[in-house]
């Protein structure tokens, strides 16, 4: 891959392990060595020419040569417990324009997203007027006293 092909996909790269919630950035270095950071202490990721440029919060900037870099992983924590229960929600929408939701748990909060990720409806309760929504498609996040559950659905009318 190219260079200025390659500065893009990193970028990407970083976002999407960002976005996982991937706790450390390792940089594994053409001369077998390894630099660990974790992503809490990083303040900004920068692309400078054929750099990578890491600025932590303590203020130390670390520069790497991006032909040095033999390759980029990201790491979770380790010692969590996977969560491997099965949250059972149903959604639909009703005849009023509400989103109603089903389930055996405890509902804490039904929360809605567009499509950018901005919060457009809030209730602590298990239904939530949508009617104002436009034609979309939309992210609810439901949860529960067991965890929380994320499902699609489609506004259209």
């Amino acid at each position: 891959m190219k260079k200025k092909q390659l500065l893009p996909f990193l970028a990407i790269l970083f976002s999407f392990a960002i976005a996982q919630a991937q706790d450390n950035l390792v940089i594994n270095l053409v001369d077998n060595s390894k630099v660990t950071v974790a992503f809490s202490n990083i303040q900004k990721i920068m692309f400078d020419n054929d750099n990578l440029l890491l600025k932590t919060v303590t203020g130390t900037e670390n520069s790497y040569l991006i032909d040095d870099i033999a390759s980029i992983t990201f790491l979770n924590n380790v010692g969590i417990k996977e969560f491997t229960e099965t949250i059972d929600v149903n959604i639909y929408i009703n005849s009023s324009g509400e989103i109603m939701v089903e389930t055996p748990h405890q509902i804490k909060q039904l929360t809605v997203f567009d499509l950018t990720g901005r919060q457009v409806a809030i209730t602590a309760q298990s239904k939530l007027n949508v009617n104002f929504l436009t034609t979309s498609i939309y992210i609810l996040q439901v949860v529960t006293d067991k965890g929380i559950v994320s499902k699609k659905f489609i506004k259209n009318r």
